[in-house]
């Protein structure tokens, strides 16, 4: 079975994680699967079956109460079923398209449209397990926070990595500073990263810390500060 992963939108094989309508990280139950796609035909127990490659599954929110379309594609093991992998392996369908699709409905309005769309974009990939995607949307997102947010010296930092920049911001006091250690620490925030490298690949796990960081910095520095200013106004 595929790991579970909290900020990957659902499927049927890991039916957890931030809900396509509502934004929010929740349980879904399946109500059902149609197949759309087929393989070879098969008999069982003397009546012909065609092998579904790829599904349909509706999948209800435990949240919003409402349902979501994901496309499934058949998975034995840890190969797509469609490559024609020989042996043993669970069969699994995991998702590779969603209506509506997997979107940025929990960030609140106060940050600026582009970056919320980035970070939008980069939780579609990641979702459709392309973790190399969603990191390019993802440095994006994080450098328009520094040139958005940060200051001249941080937007000379940022020519040197991602890392510089927020740390920058964070000796300014724009930027709490945990977020920038925790960005040192992450290889994907250094400027190697940036440039394509068959050598040095992107895993889901290093997209999916990426993701996490950049949600942070997203609130610590727009919607905190957001949120205390409607508290004071009220």
């Amino acid at each position: 079975m595929p790991a579970s992963n909290p900020d990957a939108a659902p499927d049927s094989s890991d039916p957890s994680g931030p809900c396509p309508r509502c934004g929010r990280v929740s349980n879904f139950g399946v109500l059902g699967s149609l197949p759309i796609s087929f393989g070879d035909t098969y008999t069982l127990d003397g009546t012909p079956e065609r092998d579904a490659l790829d599904r349909v599954s509706a999948l209800l929110c435990a949240g919003c109460g409402q349902a979501s379309a994901v496309v499934e594609e058949k998975w034995i093991g840890d190969h797509p079923a469609r490559e024609g992998i020989g042996g043993g392996g669970t069969i699994t369908y995991r998702g590779v398209h969603w209506w509506p699709p997997p979107s940025s409905a929990d960030l609140d309005e106060s940050i600026p449209g582009g970056l919320r769309e980035g970070y939008g974009e980069a939780l579609r990939a990641l979702s459709a397990r392309a973790p190399r995607a969603a990191v390019v949307m993802l440095r994006r997102t994080v450098e328009g926070i520094v040139k958005d947010r940060g200051s001249e010296p941080a937007h000379e930092a940022l020519k040197r990595s991602l890392a510089s920049g927020l740390r920058v911001m964070a000796d300014e006091h724009t930027l709490d500073a945990n977020l920038a250690d925790w960005a040192k620490e992450i290889r994907l925030t250094g400027n190697a990263a940036a440039h394509f490298d068959p050598m040095d690949d992107v895993d889901e796990a290093e997209a999916t810390e990426l993701l996490r960081l950049t949600r942070q910095l997203l609130h610590y520095v727009y919607e905190l500060p957001e949120k205390l200013r409607r508290s004071r106004q009220s």
